[in-house]
């Protein structure tokens, strides 16, 4: 037996689990931030939106050949929502529950911040013609941050009142209920192989009912689907590689160690 620490409740903790700790805070931290600064860019998009009179929505051979459904916004978040119970249950049962929640919020805030840098380079007019708009072009920093801040308390759902416009390229709904989807497959135990075809099913209906409200153009919602999963199949990746980089993907590699010890490995289940 290992030596052992306690907690302020006389609770005994191992050091593996006080560095499991340790590693989900600062994952937190990085996700807040991540989220933070995500907010602030969708508000400066949205105050800069492309006028409606001179841009109408670009062509879009899906969009224009689906009906228009505005119920479709709400049902997409309803997905999203049941991914996020999904993916809760799978973490909790699991042994390596503060793992994987590490690995998802240090992939998620990677997500965020390359859409960041998405939404702030390119603005493209809005999809939906019944969507209204409220740029404040002339606001002052107070006022972005203000609206950064009640946007970021609404995790930017509909269902909570967040409305914003601009930040399509790429859509970040897409890239949750993806994101949830792959880690759900991932960690979820052999025996459940239901849960598989349930998350999937949630994920590319949630990408049809972004489609159906023209909450995003097709290529946003292709695009986000395609990017987190090459980001999570590279983190991934990156676990069971040697890591012997040079400078200076060097120093990636020595966060990467912390957070992923080459000595451990991916949590493994029986098979279905």
């Amino acid at each position: 037996m290992g030596p052992k620490y306690y907690d302020l409740f006389g609770k005994s903790v191992t050091p593996q689990t006080s560095q499991s700790i340790c590693k989900l805070l600062a994952s937190i931290i990085y996700l807040f931030v991540a989220h933070a600064t995500m907010s602030v860019t969708v508000i400066f998009v949205n105050d800069r939106l492309p006028d409606r009179e001179k841009h109408p929505p670009l062509p879009d051979l899906v969009l224009d050949n689906l009906p228009y459904k505005p119920w479709a916004a709400h049902a997409a978040e309803i997905c999203l929502a049941t991914e996020v119970l999904l993916w809760a249950v799978v973490a909790s049962i699991n042994k390596k529950s503060l793992q994987i929640v590490h690995r998802t919020f240090l992939v998620a805030g990677t997500m965020y911040w390359l859409r960041c840098v998405c939404v702030l380079v390119t603005s493209l007019p809005v999809p939906d013609v019944h969507k209204k708009c409220y740029p404040f072009p002339d606001a002052d920093v107070w006022d972005k941050l203000h609206r950064a801040f009640q946007f970021y308390t609404r995790f930017g759902l509909q269902l909570t009142g967040a409305r914003t416009c601009g930040d399509y390229i790429f859509s970040g709904h897409t890239t949750v209920l993806t994101l949830l989807n792959l880690f759900i497959n991932e960690y979820a135990p052999r025996s459940r192989c239901f849960i598989r075809g349930i998350t999937w099913c949630l994920n590319i209906c949630g990408m049809a009912f972004i489609l159906l409200c023209r909450g995003h153009y097709t290529l946003d919602v292709v695009i986000a689907f395609y990017i987190t999963y090459q980001v999570f199949t590279t983190y991934h990746c990156l676990l069971v590689k040697e890591r012997t980089s040079t400078f200076p993907w060097k120093y990636a590699d020595m966060v990467a160690e912390w957070f992923e010890p080459s000595t451990d490995t991916l949590v493994s289940f029986e098979k279905c």
